[in-house]
């Protein structure tokens, strides 16, 4: 495996997740001696990272309070610069690209935890909270709206819901206050049951999906009738390995052109490449992730990144024109690792 690289000043921050004191935010720096990680903040539950567009600060969700954090960041010191509370389970949190509005989306009480943040990255004035409303055919997991990803694209705000089965557009106005930051834009409903995870932008203007529920991947349009295709998320059968019996789709990245995405696999812990240049996504390789649950991936100069939660280790695998070169190997340990951010000050 080619030695992964990032530049001088960049680290890789990584959110450890866990309820113990030695989980929270974590800063990795690699070098000719190897990875070497440090603590910068104990956090029950780590469970996203963001970043701000153009200041050194950090954002994150602890899901054991349901709270939300900032950190100024400079090399192996995070300095806390806010705490607000969100909503039951934030799973995902992100930043408009002005830098003036962060989105949460909480799982469990399905809603939109909106907050300003002021010009030093901090958060301003009250929060505001966006209910959400709707349901799917597995009683079991989509008895309710269940936000699980929030995406700024186009000057709008894409927040695909598993429990709903559908894409939620808002158009976004960073200048307001309270619930009105955000107008209903329009929805994009998907194959019911289907239970969508996280997305991934096309440079075609479609949408590649992971679906959580069905285990597979659709892709559909943004725009007119999405005419959703899918393919299943694995070659693999039977029971899965991990936690559950069933397979359950995570993360899904694009490749820096758009030509491919890349799958976690979570229970049958594998890493899926799909060509996406065709009408259908068409799955052309599948590894083992090397690490159990992988939670998130991190495309990066040549390499997949892979946060192996369940296995307390990053792994690492090598890209190439048909989808992997070689195999997964340890990039370095760390303790439930199940977020991965590519950071520089």
């Amino acid at each position: 495996m080619t030695e992964v690289r990032f530049a001088p000043g960049e680290s890789l921050l990584v959110a450890a997740r866990g309820t113990g004191p030695e989980h929270g935010l974590w800063c990795f720096v690699g070098g000719s001696g190897g990875w070497h990680g440090s603590q910068l903040a104990t956090v029950g539950q780590l469970s996203s990272l963001c970043r701000h567009p153009t200041l050194p600060v950090v954002y994150g969700s602890g899901s054991v309070r349901g709270v939300l954090l900032a950190w100024r960041v400079q090399g192996a010191v995070a300095d806390p610069i806010g705490e607000a509370e969100s909503g039951d389970d934030p799973c995902f949190i992100a930043v408009d690209p002005t830098g003036r509005l962060l989105v949460a989306t909480n799982y469990g009480s399905s809603d939109l935890t909106l907050i300003p943040l002021a010009a030093d990255g901090s958060f301003e004035g009250p929060l505001a909270k966006l209910p959400l409303e709707g349901g799917g055919p597995d009683s079991s997991r989509q008895e309710a709206a269940h936000p699980h990803q929030a995406l700024f694209h186009d000057a709008m705000l894409f927040v695909i819901d598993l429990g709903a089965d559908r894409i939620r557009r808002f158009s976004v106005d960073p200048g307001k206050r309270g619930g009105a930051v955000l107008a209903p834009a329009g929805e994009i409903h998907v194959p019911p049951g289907t239970g969508p995870r996280h997305g991934a932008f096309l440079p075609d203007g479609r949408l590649a999906l992971s679906g959580e529920l069905a285990s597979n991947v659709v892709v559909g349009a943004l725009q007119g009738p999405a005419g959703w295709a899918g393919t299943p998320s694995t070659l693999r059968t039977g029971s899965a390995r991990t936690r559950t019996d069933r397979n359950y789709p995570g993360d899904i990245q694009r490749s820096e052109d758009g030509a491919f995405a890349y799958l976690a696999n979570r229970g049958h812990d594998t890493i899926a490449a799909f060509d996406m240049r065709g009408a259908a996504p068409k799955l052309v390789a599948e590894i083992d992730a090397g690490a159990a649950w992988p939670q998130h991936l991190l495309v990066h100069g040549g390499h997949l990144l892979i946060a192996g939660w369940d296995s307390a280790r990053v792994m690492a695998v090598s890209l190439g024109d048909d989808g992997f070169i070689g195999a997964a190997e340890p990039l370095f340990d760390c303790l439930g690792p199940g977020w991965l951010l590519r950071y520089s000050a």
